[in-house]
Formats: structure tokens, sequence, C-alpha cells
């Protein structure tokens, strides 16, 4: 007879690989970041952030649409390397545009 997996035993295989899935997608989506602001030539102070020259990142914009600003501004900064006041000018640009 062969072994049949428990219902709990799935769920937590399940989850963990639910979890395996988002740490990837947020590691593509670092990688994209940084690849789109590697081709990007360096902004100057005082230098009007465009964040529509690369494409808003799914995630920011999910988080923006869920009134979650901080993490969002967060997210960004995980994944560009970014300063506070770039990645909150940029979300700020991004929730604006949403509207």
């Amino acid at each position: 007879m062969q072994w049949q997996p428990d219902q709990s035993s799935l769920e937590a295989r399940l989850a963990a690989a639910e979890r395996t899935i988002a740490d990837l997608q947020r590691r593509v989506a670092a990688l994209e970041g940084a690849a789109a602001q590697a081709a990007q030539p360096a902004a100057g102070a005082g230098d009007a952030v465009d964040p529509w020259s690369v494409p808003p990142w799914p995630q920011i914009v999910d988080l923006l649409r869920r009134g979650k600003k901080i993490e969002a501004i967060k997210v960004h900064r995980e994944q560009t390397g970014s300063g506070l006041k770039e990645a909150k000018d940029v979300v700020e640009e991004v929730e604006r545009r949403l509207r």
C-alpha cells in the first residue's frame, strides 16, 4: 500500500512552498529594480524623480492600493538601495499617478 500524506502535512508543505515563491518574487523584483536603476543615469541633487522611466514594481503598487505607503517606501529602498527621500518621492509619485 502506498503512503498517503495527511492534510496537515500537505498544508505545511504548501505554506513552505508559498513562502519560497514569495521570497523568490521579492528577489527577482530587487534584481529588476537594481538593473533598471543601473541602466538609468544618476540623478543629481534637485532632479525631478520620474518613477515611470521604469515600470513600477507590482509589490509597491499593491502596497499602495492597500494603503501601506510606509511599507511601499521600505520595499522601494530594499529593491533599489535608494535613500529615504528618493524612495518617498518615487512612492508618492506612483501613488499620485494611481489616483
